[in-house]
């Protein structure tokens, strides 16, 4: 599986559970936190994907996807996980990783 197919593996499970998620927090279903944690795992693999584009590079920080502040605003998605507007954040981070990556795959083109 090439980079491309990998990133978009975990951009299809972001949406299958983004699904999930918005149907637990329709039905304030308690079970939402479990699905969250998924989701973050499944998001810190997809920028760890892209952090070992090239490991011997000593600035692997360019290759980077990961969204401006978003160390910060996971930390805020982890202490309202069961929140809405936790949900809301976490999707804008794939959303935005997502388009860092296909930028700079684009770029290797």
């Amino acid at each position: 599986m090439d980079r491309k197919e990998m990133l978009y593996s975990f951009w299809n499970n972001w949406l299958d559970l983004k699904e999930e998620i918005e149907g637990a927090y329709k039905r304030k279903d308690p079970a939402v936190s479990i699905m969250m944690e998924t989701a973050i795992e499944n998001y810190l693999m997809m920028l760890e994907l892209f952090l070992l584009v090239n490991p011997s590079d000593s600035s692997s920080s360019r290759f980077s996807i990961e969204p401006l502040n978003g160390k910060e605003r996971l930390e805020f998605i982890r202490g309202k996980i069961a929140g809405h507007y936790a949900y809301v954040q976490l999707d804008a981070l794939y959303t935005e990783a997502m388009k860092k990556a296909v930028s700079r795959l684009a770029m290797k083109k």
